[in-house]
């Protein structure tokens, strides 16, 4: 639209927009959609629209109209003493601006509207409370509005008249009913003396990988990070809010996925693969990879490839039942143990990341024996599947990798993914991957 509205300022003004593909107005352009992205962020003019009303939005748009001229002035007069033969066209450009933008932005909002009432969007959710707070909520327009939420039911230890069919019981069936039923997100409803239950509720539900929304009374959670949203004219608190819930964040890192995966697999892997495969099958009898079964995002299933690193058959990765690797294991064999050494062994995993399993960077993916025996043992496990796994993490960049024979040992692992999850970066993903490629010159006596 920003381009748009520039073509017809260079008409009104000169009536030749062939001149916009020339410099200087083609770098005009340009910046100018530079500012307006990084002013746009900042003021927050994208934001979730269930949060702004469109007179609220319209009124971080003017701001961000008025910033964006003057930033955009400015630049031009200090850098281009030939400043003053823009000044029509910059007044042009910022009245089509002010003109078609907020019919854009209106036309948006029908379009999510349409697209939130569609079935395929539907989220289905569960409150847990029964007094008033909950009573309210149930009553609200959180049924018949554009979010389109399906109430699957509620849960509370006193069954409320008000809540009709709806009430499925008391607060300790919530495990049972998670388990049966497709939750997306609970929205949590108890008063704020109710510490214990409110506790309780959170950490069934993180634990299985389950969003919680606390409705008021928030500030003794202490989570580390959470995202202030409006339902219905509820304020309502997303706990753990992540950077890469932002679908732009998203886009990102996927875009940066598909690209370095892709690069990686033409420049290195195409060539290399050979030769590795060739050395697996001249020092043992097996498969050249090795796949198997772990849990990816939100929990899905994921076939997980790698090179073959031990022995067949019945000792070896492929066998039934599960046990780590240890130093000096005798089921790794001699070419296996330089791959393990110099992490060549995981190079297969660039193909989950192009097809969109796993990322560069994330959690390290664990075997599923071992994060079922984890995740009753170290608390918020369960909340390294809230991304993508990766090939490398923030754990192994920090000499957190290899066997975990204490619980504290996977404990660590876990506050390292954990922050990584809470403080994700694109510039971030560029440092790890910088020490990943530093740790396998040098070695890290933590691979075996």
């Amino acid at each position: 639209m920003l381009a748009t509205c520039f073509l017809f300022a260079c008409y009104i003004d000169n009536g030749a927009i062939r001149d916009v593909l020339k410099l200087p107005l083609l770098a005009i352009v340009l910046l100018s959609i530079i500012v307006w992205y990084v002013g746009a962020r900042i003021f927050l003019l994208y934001g979730e629209i269930t949060i702004f009303s469109f007179s609220q939005e319209m009124t971080v748009f003017l701001r961000q109209l008025v910033t964006h001229l003057l930033i955009l002035t400015f630049i031009l007069f200090v850098f281009y003493t030939q400043f003053y033969q823009f000044r029509s066209l910059l007044l042009y450009y910022h009245l089509l601006i002010f003109v078609t933008l907020p019919f854009e932005k209106y036309f948006y909002r029908v379009v999510v509207a349409y697209v939130r009432r569609q079935y395929k969007y539907e989220k289905n959710i569960l409150i847990v409370g029964d007094g008033a707070l909950a009573s309210n909520f149930y009553r609200s327009d959180i049924l018949h509005n554009d979010l389109k939420y399906n109430l699957v039911g509620i849960l509370g230890d006193n069954d409320n008249k008000n809540f009709n069919s709806k009430y499925l019981g008391s607060i300790n069936l919530l495990p049972e009913i998670l388990d049966q039923k497709s939750i997306d997100e609970v929205f949590l409803a108890l008063p704020g003396d109710a510490i214990e239950k409110t506790d309780y509720v959170i950490d069934v539900c993180e634990k299985r990988s389950c969003r919680v929304n606390v409705i008021q009374d928030i500030n003794r959670l202490g989570a580390g990070s959470f995202e202030v949203t409006n339902f219905a004219g509820f304020p309502v608190v997303g706990i753990r809010y992540i950077p890469l819930d932002d679908a732009e964040n998203r886009f990102f890192k996927r875009v940066f996925d598909i690209v370095f995966s892709a690069l990686f697999l033409v420049l290195v892997y195409s060539w290399l693969w050979p030769i590795i495969a060739l050395a697996i099958k001249l020092n043992s009898n097996g498969p050249i990879l090795f796949k198997q079964e772990r849990w990816g995002l939100n929990n899905d299933k994921i076939i997980c490839y790698k090179f073959r690193t031990m022995y067949m058959p019945s000792t070896g990765e492929g066998s039934i039942g599960f046990k780590q690797a240890s130093r000096n294991d005798k089921r790794v064999t001699a070419v296996g143990q330089f791959l393990r050494k110099t992490s060549l062994d995981e190079l297969p995993q660039f193909i989950n990341v192009f097809l969109g399993s796993m990322s560069v960077v994330g959690p390290r993916p664990h075997p599923i024996p071992l994060s079922l025996e984890s995740k009753d043992l170290v608390q918020n496990y369960m909340l390294r599947h809230l991304v993508k796994p990766g090939i490398t993490g923030w754990a192994q960049v920090n000499g957190s990798r290899g066997e975990t024979s204490h619980p504290d040992d996977m404990r660590k692992r876990v506050a390292f993914d954990l922050w990584y999850i809470q403080n994700w970066s694109f510039w971030l993903d560029c440092q790890i991957i910088f020490q990943t490629i530093v740790n396998m010159i040098k070695g890290d006596e933590n691979a075996y």
